[in-house]
């Protein structure tokens, strides 16, 4: 998964990279949360030694990007379940009234325990394949 964008600040190691949004990825909108903005920033590793104002190809391999979404998304869902279920035949085999209650609220617990997590293996996974890499420096029109 490519994207070209242009470098609009420069530090260390890292660049800022600003991206118009693509009609695929306008249509997700999972970054924006609905906002109309048609550009992204992205702060990206520099392979390439770009300079502010360069246009530079962002990569970050597909697999890499499906194992972040599962990691970001599907580890809390996972979760969620677990909690829900296991509140609700939790309690059903307690006998404790309000299981539908307990185990949605469990869920949410268990939910803001898989992102507790996560927080506390953000070091670990920036480190990793998931942080995009600025790899070449492209002309604006390629």
């Amino acid at each position: 998964m490519a994207e070209i964008g242009e470098v609009i600040e420069n530090e260390n190691n890292k660049v800022v990279v600003r991206l118009e949004r693509t009609e695929a990825c306008a249509k997700c909108r999972a970054c924006s949360v609905g906002m109309k903005s048609e550009e992204m920033l992205i702060k990206a590793e520099n392979l390439c030694n770009a300079k502010t104002g360069d246009f530079v190809e962002i990569a970050l391999e597909e697999v890499d990007f499906i194992k972040a979404v599962c990691i970001m998304y599907g580890f809390p869902f996972i979760m969620f379940l677990i909690g829900v279920f296991g509140g609700y035949y939790g309690c059903l085999k307690l006998g404790i009234a309000g299981a539908e209650y307990i185990g949605f609220g469990l869920g949410l617990v268990f939910v803001f325990i898989a992102y507790v997590i996560i927080r506390s293996q953000e070091g670990r996974l920036k480190k990793g394949n998931y942080i995009p890499k600025a790899v070449a420096i492209r002309g604006k029109t390629e």
